[in-house]
């Protein structure tokens, strides 16, 4: 029991309500105590100098009166009290109380006269009323003792109580208390458990949902009894993170089938080609030709889309840091420009590419038209390439592609438009998903150096966002589609060269 949460909590509860009520206990036991004693002090402490008074009005102060001190103390006859007589020299002169239980009027009233004398001192309260306790019976003997007049000849009376009854008043407290303690702590006990089993409830109904649920049954969801209180919340996030599980294993399970798709496709293709031509034991050169240049091109994009692939699992699992250098912006894109027109140049179409205008901002340094920043310029070149490539895909033979390159105080802007079909709007934002294809049907329809199996976008969106950018969709209509890429450009102070301005990234 001790194990659960349920048996934890009981405990705790019983342990904080058991020094409560021990520690409220011990501190009503002891005022309890003190104030009886007090009690009993004041009673012994008036009767005794009520006694004193009447002796020294009855004119007894010394032993040799006996009689009048006998019959002072027969006024003064209490049920609960006794007296003691002694004088200046601590001889016995006349008491109450009896000497042996044969004779005692009550019991507990046997009293040891020559423990009381010693417990008065030699010089018989000379410094002022003194009590003690006296062993005897239970609880012992109080006294409290006094003189009838500072100088003498005088008398020293003697109150004495027994404390028997307190004794047993105290006991029957104690045990009192005890008995009170122990039901408390098994009903908070008691209490405890069936209030934290009940609390926990929750997280037992979702413990046990939670186990019945496995890979192919991520779309149930934990039970939520309260959703405002904590273990709401808990559940809630709990189903939050199942749900984006779900979400991760099915773009997972998608990914999967549809890398399996793009994988076998040239794998058949390059099985198909050189199936037929060993079909036959002579064919025309040309033909061998044509089987080899098929399973060439198909190995490129085997290889093309491997390598992908081993991209984005790597920038999944973060372990493909980006190796920052030291570039100018508008040269890197500059050459993938005049790479781009050599793609373009035999489907006829032209890479419209004007150099950036010159720009001086406050606190920017572009004073001498400069475009330097700190980026993995492989990654950035094959982003730019990608779109650059896809473009050139879409557009009709005799149309341009147009690359921009622009900034703003705090970006570089860099644009790829295109004359295609555009992309239909039902599909805007799915561009971004891997192996997604707006039109599969012409996915292969021209060579190219990137792209084709629907990860360019994909992996050109990791890589503006690794470099603390964006790649988005900027316009897409039937008159052509235009993707902008916005990268952090550095600030420092005007006129500053480039390796101080990319410290500052």
């Amino acid at each position: 029991m001790i194990d659960s949460v349920r048996g934890r909590l009981a405990l705790w509860h019983t342990s904080v309500l058991a020094a409560l009520l021990v520690t409220f206990a011990s501190l009503s036991y002891g005022m309890l105590s003190r104030a009886i004693s007090r009690r009993t002090d004041d009673y012994l402490a008036e009767s005794a100098s009520a006694l004193a008074t009447d002796l020294a009005a009855a004119g007894v102060t010394d032993a040799s009166d006996s009689a009048g001190a006998r019959e002072s103390l027969a006024e003064f006859h209490l049920r609960d009290l006794g007296f003691l007589i002694f004088d200046g020299h601590g001889r016995f002169v006349a008491s109450d109380l009896p000497r042996d239980s044969s004779n005692a009027a009550r019991p507990g009233a046997i009293v040891d006269f020559g423990a009381v004398r010693n417990a008065l001192g030699t010089d018989l309260v000379a410094d002022g009323p003194e009590a003690a306790t006296l062993p005897n019976g239970r609880g012992g003997i109080r006294i409290y003792a006094m003189r009838t007049r500072e100088k003498r000849p005088f008398l020293v009376v003697v109150a004495a109580a027994s404390l028997d009854d307190q004794a047993e008043l105290l006991e029957d407290v104690r045990a009192g208390y005890i008995v009170a303690i122990v039901i408390g702590l098994v009903l908070a006990w008691a209490g405890g458990y069936t209030l934290a089993r009940r609390s926990l409830a929750p997280v037992v109904a979702m413990s046990e949902r939670a186990a019945d649920i496995g890979a192919s049954s991520l779309h149930e969801r934990l039970p939520v009894a309260n959703p405002n209180d904590e273990l709401g919340q808990l559940a809630s996030t709990f189903n939050a993170l199942l749900g984006r599980l779900d979400t991760a294993f099915d773009q997972q399970r998608r990914f999967m089938a549809d890398a399996s798709h793009e994988l076998r496709t040239p794998v058949a293709v390059m099985l198909g080609e050189a199936d037929i031509a060993l079909s036959q034991a002579q064919r025309p050169q040309d033909e061998y030709r044509d089987a080899l240049r098929a399973v060439r091109d198909e190995g490129r994009r085997l290889s093309r889309i491997v390598g992908d692939l081993f991209l984005l699992a790597r920038a999944d699992a973060g372990q493909r840091p980006l190796q920052r250098t030291a570039i100018y912006l508008d040269e890197m894109v500059t050459e993938c420009v005049r790479a781009a027109r050599a793609l373009a140049a035999p489907r006829g179409t032209t890479v419209a590419w004007g150099e950036p205008v010159p720009a001086v901002t406050d606190g920017i340094v572009d004073a001498d038209g400069d475009w330097p920043i700190e980026a993995d310029e492989e990654l950035l070149r094959s982003l730019v390439m990608n779109l650059l490539d896809n473009a050139i895909k879409h557009s009709a033979p005799g149309t341009a592609v147009t690359v921009g390159l622009d900034r703003d105080a705090n970006s570089y802007l860099i644009t790829v438009a295109d004359t295609g079909p555009g992309i239909p709007a039902d599909a805007h934002a799915k561009v971004f998903e891997r192996f997604y294809r707006v039109d599969k049907a012409r996915a292969r329809e021209a060579p190219s150096d990137s792209g084709g199996a629907g990860l360019g976008l994909a992996i050109g969106r990791w890589i503006a966002e690794a470099h603390g950018g964006t790649l988005e969709l900027a316009t897409s209509s039937p008159a052509g589609t235009c993707f902008r890429i916005t990268l952090p450009r550095p600030r420092v102070a005007t006129h500053g060269s480039l390796p101080e301005a990319l410290a500052s990234v």
